[in-house]
């Protein structure tokens, strides 16, 4: 049975070196993350090494709006259940692989253990031994002979070895420093909101980036966006497709905040 442990733990190191990083195999990246999209938004190339951050698993819209205020906008993520230890020197190596500036590692969560058992199967033999003697009568007298015979049987020996393994969710997202144009994130206008301004068109600036022209302009989360240069904002989309055509330019916002109408001249980043 010791030689069976030993063979059990050589195979189980074997396999766990074999297998690919849980981090790299379960890599998404995010909705329209393209190499040519990525180093397109980006402020500066990727560092060396990028920087790591950690945190408790929690919402993931959450977490995005977080980094985004931060100015960073999430590339892609890794989240998967696992049976063995993942280190974090893997989520760093997928890190720089997909030229992220951050990667926020999420702590290992316990999801339970699973219990079974292995077969493990040795050849055995066992050997027999036999000696014979015989004596032969003539008329010149009697001879008497000697002799040894050996016996080999082949055959197999299966043993059941016990296996506990534990699992834990593990998860990784990852990062770019982003080029804003303006800096700020939209949503459309709710039912209730259309009913208040007696309109459809408009949006709601949900989410401000530090350090950008949105942010320098003093633009607050809840303003409501009417118009853009004298054009009615139809919706979020619109507005997003507008700021991008007008980029290094300055654009006129008029916007609704507290029952008040105020106007905003900001001038885009290129």
């Amino acid at each position: 049975m010791k030689n069976t442990y030993g063979l059990l733990a050589l195979l189980a190191t074997l396999f766990l070196s074999g297998c690919a990083s849980g981090y790299k195999q379960f890599y998404r990246p995010a909705q329209g993350a393209t190499a040519e999209a990525i180093a397109r938004l980006r402020v500066a190339p990727p560092p060396d090494s990028p920087i790591v951050e950690r945190a408790q698993p929690t919402e993931a819209q959450v977490v995005i709006d977080a980094y985004a205020k931060r100015g960073y906008v999430m590339i892609g993520n890794s989240m998967f259940n696992s049976g063995r230890p993942e280190s974090e020197g893997s989520a760093i190596s997928q890190a720089k692989e997909v030229g992220a500036d951050l990667v926020l590692i999420l702590s290992p969560k316990y999801t339970g253990s699973i219990t079974s058992s292995i077969p493990i199967t040795t050849p055995t033999t066992s050997t027999s031994y036999s000696t014979a003697t015989a004596t032969a009568y003539g008329a010149r007298g009697s001879a008497t002979a000697y002799g040894t015979g050996t016996t080999t049987t082949y055959g197999t020996t299966t043993n059941y070895v016990p296996m506990t393994i534990h699992r834990s969710d593990y998860g990784a997202v990852f990062f770019i420093k982003q080029k804003f144009r303006l800096g700020a994130f939209f949503r459309d206008l709710s039912d209730l909101e259309r009913q208040e301004l007696q309109t459809n068109k408009g949006v709601v600036v949900r989410l401000i980036a530090d350090g950008t022209p949105a942010f320098n302009a003093d633009l607050l989360v809840g303003d409501k966006l009417l118009s853009i240069d004298g054009l009615p904002i139809q919706n979020s989309e619109w507005l997003m497709s507008y700021l991008q055509d007008r980029r290094g330019s300055s654009v006129a916002l008029k916007l609704l905040r507290h029952g008040q109408y105020l106007e905003k001249t900001i001038a885009l980043n290129p």
